[in-house]
Protein backbone atom coordinates (compact mmCIF):
# COMPACT_ATOMS: atom_id res chain seq x y z
CA UNK A 1 0.00 0.00 0.00
CA UNK A 2 1.40 3.54 -0.73
CA UNK A 3 2.49 5.35 2.10
CA UNK A 4 0.51 8.78 0.89
CA UNK A 5 0.37 11.80 2.90
CA UNK A 6 -1.24 14.99 3.41
CA UNK A 7 1.05 17.65 1.13
CA UNK A 8 2.17 15.05 -1.26
CA UNK A 9 2.11 15.78 -4.71
CA UNK A 10 1.00 13.13 -6.65
CA UNK A 11 1.07 12.27 -11.12
CA UNK A 12 -0.67 9.79 -12.67
CA UNK A 13 -3.67 8.74 -14.92
CA UNK A 14 -6.90 9.12 -13.69
CA UNK A 15 -8.23 5.67 -14.11
CA UNK A 16 -12.04 6.73 -13.04
CA UNK A 17 -14.86 8.68 -11.92
CA UNK A 18 -16.42 8.49 -8.10
CA UNK A 19 -19.91 9.30 -7.54
CA UNK A 20 -19.59 12.68 -6.69
CA UNK A 21 -17.59 12.88 -10.12
CA UNK A 22 -14.52 13.37 -9.18
CA UNK A 23 -11.77 11.77 -10.91
CA UNK A 24 -10.26 8.75 -9.41
CA UNK A 25 -6.25 8.80 -8.82
CA UNK A 26 -4.61 5.63 -8.03
CA UNK A 27 -1.41 5.16 -7.01
CA UNK A 28 -0.51 1.39 -5.98
CA UNK A 29 -4.10 0.82 -5.90
CA UNK A 30 -4.65 3.31 -3.29
CA UNK A 31 -7.58 5.60 -4.57
CA UNK A 32 -7.21 9.65 -4.45
CA UNK A 33 -10.39 11.78 -5.22
CA UNK A 34 -9.39 14.85 -7.09
CA UNK A 35 -11.95 17.06 -7.92
CA UNK A 36 -12.65 18.57 -11.81
CA UNK A 37 -10.28 16.02 -12.86
CA UNK A 38 -11.62 13.81 -15.65
CA UNK A 39 -10.98 10.15 -16.32
CA UNK A 40 -8.12 9.49 -18.34
CA UNK A 41 -6.36 12.43 -18.21
CA UNK A 42 -2.83 12.76 -16.71
CA UNK A 43 -2.91 14.68 -13.75
CA UNK A 44 -0.71 16.29 -10.93
CA UNK A 45 -2.38 16.29 -7.56
CA UNK A 46 -1.97 17.66 -4.38
CA UNK A 47 -3.31 15.19 -1.40
CA UNK A 48 -5.41 17.64 1.33
CA UNK A 49 -6.68 14.65 3.44
CA UNK A 50 -5.52 11.11 3.79
CA UNK A 51 -7.16 8.13 5.69
CA UNK A 52 -5.49 4.67 5.78
CA UNK A 53 -7.83 3.50 2.86
CA UNK A 54 -8.38 6.71 0.94
CA UNK A 55 -7.27 10.02 0.37
CA UNK A 56 -8.84 13.19 -1.08
CA UNK A 57 -6.04 16.08 -3.33
CA UNK A 58 -6.71 19.54 -5.18
CA UNK A 59 -6.01 19.68 -8.99
CA UNK A 60 -2.83 21.02 -9.25
CA UNK A 61 -2.12 20.88 -13.07
CA UNK A 62 -3.64 18.70 -16.15
CA UNK A 63 -0.60 17.15 -18.00
CA UNK A 64 -2.96 15.24 -21.02
CA UNK A 65 -6.41 16.38 -20.89
CA UNK A 66 -9.41 14.44 -22.27
CA UNK A 67 -11.46 14.99 -25.13
CA UNK A 68 -13.76 15.71 -22.49
CA UNK A 69 -12.41 18.72 -21.35
CA UNK A 70 -14.56 21.86 -22.09
CA UNK A 71 -13.79 25.79 -20.83
CA UNK A 72 -16.36 26.32 -17.75
CA UNK A 73 -18.82 29.14 -18.90
CA UNK A 74 -18.83 30.56 -15.15
CA UNK A 75 -15.61 32.56 -14.11
CA UNK A 76 -16.85 31.08 -9.93
CA UNK A 77 -16.51 27.69 -11.26
CA UNK A 78 -13.98 25.78 -8.86
CA UNK A 79 -14.35 28.43 -6.27
CA UNK A 80 -17.94 28.27 -5.25
CA UNK A 81 -19.68 25.07 -3.90
CA UNK A 82 -22.38 25.62 -6.60
CA UNK A 83 -21.36 23.27 -9.68
CA UNK A 84 -19.66 20.35 -9.85
CA UNK A 85 -18.87 19.56 -13.68
CA UNK A 86 -18.96 22.30 -16.08
CA UNK A 87 -15.27 21.05 -16.97
CA UNK A 88 -16.62 18.28 -18.64
CA UNK A 89 -18.73 17.94 -21.90
CA UNK A 90 -22.21 17.68 -21.11
CA UNK A 91 -21.97 13.47 -22.91
CA UNK A 92 -19.66 13.16 -20.08
CA UNK A 93 -21.61 14.31 -17.36
CA UNK A 94 -24.60 12.21 -18.47
CA UNK A 95 -22.67 9.00 -18.98
CA UNK A 96 -21.12 9.81 -15.36
CA UNK A 97 -24.72 10.36 -14.05
CA UNK A 98 -25.97 6.77 -15.29
CA UNK A 99 -23.31 5.08 -13.81
CA UNK A 100 -23.92 6.84 -10.47
CA UNK A 101 -27.08 5.48 -10.19
CA UNK A 102 -26.40 1.85 -12.03
CA UNK A 103 -23.63 1.64 -9.19
CA UNK A 104 -25.75 2.50 -6.35
CA UNK A 105 -27.84 -0.25 -7.30
CA UNK A 106 -24.98 -2.67 -7.62
CA UNK A 107 -23.21 -1.67 -4.75
CA UNK A 108 -26.16 -0.85 -1.80
CA UNK A 109 -28.96 -3.25 -3.24
CA UNK A 110 -27.11 -5.90 -5.13
CA UNK A 111 -29.14 -5.28 -8.01
CA UNK A 112 -28.49 -5.13 -11.39
CA UNK A 113 -30.22 -2.66 -13.21
CA UNK A 114 -30.66 -1.37 -16.37
CA UNK A 115 -30.20 2.27 -16.64
CA UNK A 116 -30.75 4.43 -19.49
CA UNK A 117 -28.78 7.31 -20.15
CA UNK A 118 -30.65 10.33 -18.37
CA UNK A 119 -32.97 12.36 -19.41
CA UNK A 120 -31.42 15.82 -20.38
CA UNK A 121 -32.73 19.81 -21.13
CA UNK A 122 -30.82 23.37 -20.81
CA UNK A 123 -27.35 22.92 -19.22
CA UNK A 124 -27.50 26.38 -18.08
CA UNK A 125 -29.94 29.05 -16.90
CA UNK A 126 -32.24 26.35 -15.46
CA UNK A 127 -32.88 27.39 -12.00
CA UNK A 128 -35.99 29.15 -10.81
CA UNK A 129 -34.34 29.25 -7.34
CA UNK A 130 -31.64 30.28 -5.59
CA UNK A 131 -30.54 30.59 -2.30
CA UNK A 132 -27.25 33.08 -1.01
CA UNK A 133 -26.13 33.16 2.02
CA UNK A 134 -25.02 36.93 3.18
CA UNK A 135 -21.03 37.82 3.67
CA UNK A 136 -19.61 40.56 5.25
CA UNK A 137 -15.84 41.93 3.65
CA UNK A 138 -14.21 43.37 6.66
CA UNK A 139 -11.00 44.55 4.80
CA UNK A 140 -13.56 46.66 2.32
CA UNK A 141 -16.16 47.07 4.42
CA UNK A 142 -18.78 46.01 2.16
CA UNK A 143 -21.42 43.38 2.43
CA UNK A 144 -21.81 40.64 -0.66
CA UNK A 145 -24.06 37.57 -1.35
CA UNK A 146 -22.73 34.22 -2.84
CA UNK A 147 -22.35 30.20 -1.89
CA UNK A 148 -20.34 28.79 0.40
CA UNK A 149 -17.19 27.61 -0.25
CA UNK A 150 -17.61 23.69 -0.66
CA UNK A 151 -17.18 21.79 2.59
CA UNK A 152 -17.00 25.22 4.54
CA UNK A 153 -18.98 28.09 5.75
CA UNK A 154 -17.05 30.44 4.06
CA UNK A 155 -18.80 32.46 1.59
CA UNK A 156 -17.80 32.93 -1.97
CA UNK A 157 -18.72 36.43 -3.47
CA UNK A 158 -20.85 36.52 -7.01
CA UNK A 159 -21.70 38.56 -9.38
CA UNK A 160 -24.45 36.19 -10.93
CA UNK A 161 -24.88 32.28 -11.64
CA UNK A 162 -24.67 30.57 -14.67
CA UNK A 163 -27.05 28.50 -13.59
CA UNK A 164 -29.89 31.00 -12.92
CA UNK A 165 -29.44 33.17 -15.69
CA UNK A 166 -29.33 36.75 -16.07
CA UNK A 167 -31.97 37.34 -13.54
CA UNK A 168 -29.63 36.66 -11.06
CA UNK A 169 -27.21 39.06 -11.34
CA UNK A 170 -29.72 41.82 -11.60
CA UNK A 171 -31.39 40.26 -8.07
CA UNK A 172 -27.70 40.47 -6.81
CA UNK A 173 -26.67 43.85 -7.73
CA UNK A 174 -30.13 45.53 -6.35
CA UNK A 175 -29.66 43.91 -2.98
CA UNK A 176 -26.02 44.12 -1.62
CA UNK A 177 -26.83 48.14 -3.46
CA UNK A 178 -29.04 48.29 -0.90
CA UNK A 179 -27.24 46.63 1.88
CA UNK A 180 -24.35 48.47 1.06
CA UNK A 181 -25.70 52.30 0.90
CA UNK A 182 -27.23 52.12 4.38
CA UNK A 183 -24.53 49.81 5.85
CA UNK A 184 -27.06 46.42 7.14
CA UNK A 185 -25.27 44.73 9.01
CA UNK A 186 -24.54 41.08 8.47
CA UNK A 187 -25.18 37.81 10.41
CA UNK A 188 -22.34 36.13 12.39
CA UNK A 189 -22.78 32.44 13.02
CA UNK A 190 -20.13 32.80 16.16
CA UNK A 191 -21.03 35.80 17.70
CA UNK A 192 -25.43 35.77 16.97
CA UNK A 193 -24.89 39.47 15.95
CA UNK A 194 -26.08 40.83 12.83
CA UNK A 195 -29.26 41.31 10.46
CA UNK A 196 -29.21 39.58 7.51
CA UNK A 197 -28.70 36.15 6.94
CA UNK A 198 -29.85 34.23 3.64
CA UNK A 199 -31.57 35.72 0.24
CA UNK A 200 -33.62 33.18 -1.20
CA UNK A 201 -35.28 33.82 -4.43
CA UNK A 202 -37.72 31.83 -7.20
CA UNK A 203 -38.43 33.42 -10.65
CA UNK A 204 -41.22 31.87 -12.84
CA UNK A 205 -43.75 34.25 -14.25
CA UNK A 206 -42.58 36.66 -11.87
CA UNK A 207 -40.08 37.07 -9.18
CA UNK A 208 -40.55 36.04 -5.42
CA UNK A 209 -38.10 37.16 -2.92
CA UNK A 210 -37.26 36.50 0.78
CA UNK A 211 -34.39 38.04 2.99
CA UNK A 212 -34.15 35.59 5.99
CA UNK A 213 -32.82 37.57 8.76
CA UNK A 214 -31.92 37.73 12.69
CA UNK A 215 -34.37 40.30 13.38
CA UNK A 216 -38.19 41.25 12.73
CA UNK A 217 -37.68 43.65 10.41
CA UNK A 218 -35.38 45.09 7.64
CA UNK A 219 -34.21 48.94 7.71
CA UNK A 220 -34.81 50.97 5.17
CA UNK A 221 -37.29 48.55 3.41
CA UNK A 222 -38.78 51.46 1.04
CA UNK A 223 -35.46 51.89 -0.77
CA UNK A 224 -34.78 48.11 -1.02
CA UNK A 225 -38.34 47.96 -2.91
CA UNK A 226 -36.92 51.01 -4.89
CA UNK A 227 -33.69 49.21 -6.09
CA UNK A 228 -36.10 45.96 -6.84
CA UNK A 229 -38.27 47.76 -9.19
CA UNK A 230 -35.25 49.66 -11.08
CA UNK A 231 -34.46 45.86 -12.12
CA UNK A 232 -38.00 43.85 -12.40
CA UNK A 233 -41.62 44.56 -13.26
CA UNK A 234 -43.20 42.25 -11.30
CA UNK A 235 -41.55 40.92 -8.14
CA UNK A 236 -43.00 40.52 -4.21
CA UNK A 237 -40.74 40.62 -1.31
CA UNK A 238 -40.79 38.60 1.60
CA UNK A 239 -39.27 38.93 5.38
CA UNK A 240 -38.34 35.67 7.49
CA UNK A 241 -37.29 36.28 10.66
CA UNK A 242 -34.98 33.56 11.94
CA UNK A 243 -33.32 34.52 15.39
CA UNK A 244 -31.98 30.24 15.85
CA UNK A 245 -28.55 29.65 15.55
CA UNK A 246 -29.30 27.07 12.64
CA UNK A 247 -28.25 25.32 9.72
CA UNK A 248 -31.85 25.90 8.11
CA UNK A 249 -32.23 28.67 5.91
CA UNK A 250 -35.65 29.83 6.63
CA UNK A 251 -37.47 31.32 9.81
CA UNK A 252 -40.80 29.23 10.99
CA UNK A 253 -42.73 31.76 9.41
CA UNK A 254 -42.43 34.26 6.25
CA UNK A 255 -44.37 38.01 5.92
CA UNK A 256 -45.38 39.33 2.72
CA UNK A 257 -43.93 43.40 2.85
CA UNK A 258 -44.32 44.33 -0.85
CA UNK A 259 -46.56 43.38 -3.88
CA UNK A 260 -48.99 40.30 -4.28
CA UNK A 261 -48.60 36.66 -4.42
CA UNK A 262 -49.48 35.60 -8.17
CA UNK A 263 -50.51 32.17 -9.23
CA UNK A 264 -47.13 30.74 -11.68
CA UNK A 265 -47.39 29.06 -14.76
CA UNK A 266 -46.74 25.25 -13.62
CA UNK A 267 -46.81 23.77 -17.61
CA UNK A 268 -50.67 22.74 -17.45
CA UNK A 269 -51.66 25.07 -14.35
CA UNK A 270 -51.30 28.37 -12.73
CA UNK A 271 -50.86 27.97 -9.15
CA UNK A 272 -49.83 29.73 -6.07
CA UNK A 273 -46.29 28.46 -4.77
CA UNK A 274 -45.15 30.10 -1.37
CA UNK A 275 -41.39 31.04 -0.71
CA UNK A 276 -41.28 27.66 1.48
CA UNK A 277 -42.95 25.33 -0.68
CA UNK A 278 -40.76 23.15 -2.28
CA UNK A 279 -40.73 22.99 -5.70
CA UNK A 280 -38.61 21.24 -8.66
CA UNK A 281 -35.81 23.73 -9.22
CA UNK A 282 -35.76 22.98 -13.32
CA UNK A 283 -38.82 23.33 -14.91
CA UNK A 284 -37.83 22.05 -18.22
CA UNK A 285 -37.07 18.46 -16.69
CA UNK A 286 -40.02 18.91 -13.69
CA UNK A 287 -42.49 18.42 -16.29
CA UNK A 288 -40.79 15.48 -17.63
CA UNK A 289 -40.20 13.23 -14.80
CA UNK A 290 -43.93 14.02 -13.84
CA UNK A 291 -45.02 12.74 -17.19
CA UNK A 292 -43.07 10.25 -16.28
CA UNK A 293 -44.51 9.24 -13.32
CA UNK A 294 -48.39 9.26 -14.47
CA UNK A 295 -47.11 7.04 -17.66
CA UNK A 296 -46.07 4.35 -15.10
CA UNK A 297 -49.40 4.42 -13.59
CA UNK A 298 -51.36 4.47 -16.80
CA UNK A 299 -53.86 1.78 -16.45
CA UNK A 300 -53.95 1.72 -12.57
CA UNK A 301 -57.79 2.82 -11.35
CA UNK A 302 -57.99 2.53 -7.61
CA UNK A 303 -56.12 4.47 -3.94
CA UNK A 304 -53.59 6.46 -4.78
CA UNK A 305 -51.51 7.38 -2.09
CA UNK A 306 -48.89 10.12 -2.22
CA UNK A 307 -46.40 10.97 0.60
CA UNK A 308 -43.97 13.89 0.77
CA UNK A 309 -47.00 15.67 -1.47
CA UNK A 310 -45.74 19.35 -1.54
CA UNK A 311 -46.97 21.63 -3.47
CA UNK A 312 -49.74 19.77 -5.01
CA UNK A 313 -48.12 19.76 -8.70
CA UNK A 314 -47.48 15.94 -8.94
CA UNK A 315 -50.34 15.40 -7.43
CA UNK A 316 -52.72 17.46 -9.74
CA UNK A 317 -50.90 16.24 -12.73
CA UNK A 318 -51.87 12.51 -11.32
CA UNK A 319 -55.54 13.56 -10.88
CA UNK A 320 -56.07 15.03 -14.19
CA UNK A 321 -54.61 12.50 -16.04
CA UNK A 322 -55.71 8.89 -14.02
CA UNK A 323 -59.01 7.52 -12.94
CA UNK A 324 -58.06 7.53 -9.10
CA UNK A 325 -58.92 8.90 -5.66
CA UNK A 326 -55.51 10.46 -4.30
CA UNK A 327 -54.63 11.00 -0.75
CA UNK A 328 -51.56 13.60 -0.76
CA UNK A 329 -49.79 13.70 2.86
CA UNK A 330 -47.15 16.85 3.44
CA UNK A 331 -45.62 17.97 6.49
CA UNK A 332 -44.78 21.68 5.73
CA UNK A 333 -48.05 23.29 6.40
CA UNK A 334 -48.01 26.23 3.28
CA UNK A 335 -47.32 23.66 1.03
CA UNK A 336 -50.06 21.60 2.25
CA UNK A 337 -52.32 24.64 1.73
CA UNK A 338 -51.18 25.68 -1.32
CA UNK A 339 -52.31 21.96 -2.57
CA UNK A 340 -55.22 22.22 -1.51
CA UNK A 341 -56.10 26.15 -2.76
CA UNK A 342 -54.88 24.22 -6.31
CA UNK A 343 -56.92 21.10 -6.24
CA UNK A 344 -60.55 23.11 -5.60
CA UNK A 345 -59.22 25.88 -8.32
CA UNK A 346 -58.58 22.84 -10.92
CA UNK A 347 -62.12 21.21 -9.40
CA UNK A 348 -60.53 18.15 -7.99
CA UNK A 349 -61.15 18.23 -4.35
CA UNK A 350 -63.73 15.30 -4.56
CA UNK A 351 -60.73 13.21 -5.45
CA UNK A 352 -58.11 14.69 -3.94
CA UNK A 353 -57.57 14.55 -0.48
CA UNK A 354 -54.83 16.22 1.33
CA UNK A 355 -53.61 15.73 4.52
CA UNK A 356 -50.79 17.99 6.54
CA UNK A 357 -48.88 15.39 8.59
CA UNK A 358 -46.18 13.43 8.63
CA UNK A 359 -45.47 10.42 5.98
CA UNK A 360 -44.43 7.87 9.18
CA UNK A 361 -47.34 9.04 11.04
CA UNK A 362 -49.84 8.65 8.25
CA UNK A 363 -48.30 4.96 7.33
CA UNK A 364 -48.92 4.16 10.77
CA UNK A 365 -52.75 4.65 10.64
CA UNK A 366 -53.26 3.41 7.57
CA UNK A 367 -55.45 0.17 7.83
CA UNK A 368 -53.12 -2.37 5.93
CA UNK A 369 -56.22 -4.62 5.97
CA UNK A 370 -58.37 -2.85 3.70
CA UNK A 371 -59.20 -4.81 0.47
CA UNK A 372 -58.87 -1.78 -1.92
CA UNK A 373 -56.22 -1.92 -5.39
CA UNK A 374 -53.52 0.72 -4.24
CA UNK A 375 -50.30 2.25 -5.40
CA UNK A 376 -48.21 4.77 -4.06
CA UNK A 377 -45.87 7.43 -4.84
CA UNK A 378 -43.23 8.83 -2.54
CA UNK A 379 -40.86 11.96 -3.38
CA UNK A 380 -39.21 12.28 0.00
CA UNK A 381 -35.89 14.42 0.97
CA UNK A 382 -32.26 13.62 0.63
CA UNK A 383 -32.59 11.04 3.40
CA UNK A 384 -35.17 8.74 1.91
CA UNK A 385 -37.99 7.19 3.14
CA UNK A 386 -37.95 6.33 7.00
CA UNK A 387 -37.83 2.28 6.99
CA UNK A 388 -41.23 2.04 8.73
CA UNK A 389 -42.44 3.99 5.87
CA UNK A 390 -41.69 1.30 3.34
CA UNK A 391 -42.34 -1.78 5.89
CA UNK A 392 -45.90 -0.03 6.25
CA UNK A 393 -46.17 0.28 2.43
CA UNK A 394 -44.97 -3.58 1.91
CA UNK A 395 -47.83 -4.47 4.31
CA UNK A 396 -50.44 -2.14 2.88
CA UNK A 397 -50.42 -4.50 -0.71
CA UNK A 398 -49.79 -1.50 -2.89
CA UNK A 399 -49.83 -2.88 -6.41
CA UNK A 400 -47.23 -0.33 -7.64
CA UNK A 401 -44.94 2.08 -6.04
CA UNK A 402 -43.55 4.86 -7.87
CA UNK A 403 -40.01 6.61 -6.18
CA UNK A 404 -38.84 9.67 -6.92
CA UNK A 405 -35.38 10.12 -5.57
CA UNK A 406 -32.81 12.85 -5.63
CA UNK A 407 -29.90 10.66 -4.06
CA UNK A 408 -29.22 7.51 -6.22
CA UNK A 409 -27.83 5.75 -2.21
CA UNK A 410 -30.97 6.07 -0.61
CA UNK A 411 -33.21 5.23 -3.59
CA UNK A 412 -30.98 1.81 -3.73
CA UNK A 413 -31.06 1.35 -0.10
CA UNK A 414 -34.58 1.44 0.36
CA UNK A 415 -34.83 -0.58 -2.62
CA UNK A 416 -33.43 -3.09 -0.92
CA UNK A 417 -35.94 -2.92 1.76
CA UNK A 418 -38.72 -3.40 -0.96
CA UNK A 419 -37.27 -6.47 -2.63
CA UNK A 420 -38.84 -8.49 -0.51
CA UNK A 421 -42.20 -7.72 -1.98
CA UNK A 422 -41.56 -6.25 -5.04
CA UNK A 423 -39.40 -6.57 -8.03
CA UNK A 424 -38.15 -3.23 -9.79
CA UNK A 425 -39.34 -2.47 -12.97
CA UNK A 426 -37.06 0.45 -14.55
CA UNK A 427 -34.86 2.99 -12.99
CA UNK A 428 -34.90 6.47 -15.34
CA UNK A 429 -32.32 9.03 -14.57
CA UNK A 430 -33.21 12.81 -14.95
CA UNK A 431 -30.70 15.58 -15.38
CA UNK A 432 -32.54 17.91 -13.13
CA UNK A 433 -29.37 19.72 -11.69
CA UNK A 434 -27.22 19.92 -14.93
CA UNK A 435 -23.36 21.40 -14.47
CA UNK A 436 -23.60 19.38 -11.15
CA UNK A 437 -23.09 15.36 -10.11
CA UNK A 438 -26.23 14.92 -8.56
CA UNK A 439 -28.69 13.31 -10.22
CA UNK A 440 -33.03 12.53 -10.13
CA UNK A 441 -33.97 9.07 -10.66
CA UNK A 442 -37.64 7.64 -11.46
CA UNK A 443 -37.50 4.43 -9.79
CA UNK A 444 -40.91 1.91 -10.91
CA UNK A 445 -41.37 -0.78 -8.51
CA UNK A 446 -44.57 -4.13 -8.75
CA UNK A 447 -45.81 -6.23 -6.47
CA UNK A 448 -44.56 -9.34 -6.66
Amino acid sequence: MADIKKGDILEGVVSDFADGGEGVLKIDGYPVFVPFAIAGETVRARVTFAKKDVAFGELVEVLKPSADRVKPVCPYFCKCGGCDLQHMRIPCQLELKRRTVKNAFRKIAGMSVDVPTPIAGAPLGYRNKLALPFAYNRTSGRVSLGFFERRSHKVVPIKWCAACGEWSGDLIAAICAWANKFKVSVYDENSGNGLLRHTVARMLDSLSVTLVINGDDIPHADALIEELRAKFDDFCLYVSPNKKNTNVIFGEETRLIYGAERKQDLGKFKAMISPKSFLQVNSEIRDKLYDGAASALLGFEGELIELYSGTGLLTAQLATRLNVKITAVEIEKCATQDAIALMRELGLEDRVKCINGDALDFMRGLDKTARVNRAMIFDPPRKGCAREVLEAAKEAGAEKIVYISCDPQTLARDAAILREKYDLVSAAPYDMFPETAEVETLAVFSRK
